[in-house]
């Protein structure tokens, strides 16, 4: 079967809410249960649920990793150190852009709740942004062109290539992480 590990609960979520129905091509699943069990030897979580639009019955298995990593922030991150078996450095790079362009300019103005909003989105954009770097080989300048195996991924690298050096990378992240202090009083 070939399950792909899942190093979190909110990476297997984001990469279920990401994943359009295979019946009507809407994408935001959200499971109705989920449970542990055994699949070819291996401990993994099976997710199951309907489509919100049309009804479909959608499910999906992950491997479960042998450590568990529980996040209690998005600063902490979707996973462990190793690199996403479920969305590919493309799909992150997209998910910290679609994230970080709804933010504000700056703090100014905003009220209390919209300050937290902001800084928790920051620190969503600057999670995926790690999640970039992860794929980044040690003693390597960038991404490998062969670490992007979905066609979203392939086409954002394609047309960004110079986006997946791993400084240019670390110079954003640093300008998120800088902003989100901005953010935070």
């Amino acid at each position: 079967m070939g399950l792909r590990l899942a190093r979190s609960s909110s990476e297997a979520y984001l990469y279920m809410a990401r994943q359009p129905c295979e019946a009507c091509g809407t994408a935001g699943f959200h499971p109705a249960r989920s449970a542990s069990e055994i699949v070819e030897d291996t401990l993994a979580r099976r997710y199951e649920g309907a489509c919100e639009r049309c009804g479909a019955s959608r499910e999906f298995v992950f491997r479960v990793p042998d450590e568990p990593f529980a996040p209690v922030t998005a600063e902490q991150g979707f996973g462990d150190s190793r690199p996403s078996e479920l969305l590919d450095p493309g799909e992150w790079l997209e998910m910290a852009d679609g994230i970080l362009a709804a933010i504000p300019v700056s703090p100014a103005g905003l009220t209390d709740a919209q300050r937290r909003e902001a800084y928790a989105d920051l620190d969503a954009g600057a999670a995926a942004l790690e999640e970039v770097l992860k794929f980044v080989p040690a003693g390597a300048d960038s991404v490998s062109p062969f670490a992007f195996w979905t066609e979203r991924g392939r086409r954002i690298s394609l047309d960004s290539r110079w986006r997946f050096n791993a400084e240019g990378l670390r110079d954003s992240l640093s300008k998120v992480r800088a902003a989100q202090r901005s953010f935070a009083g």
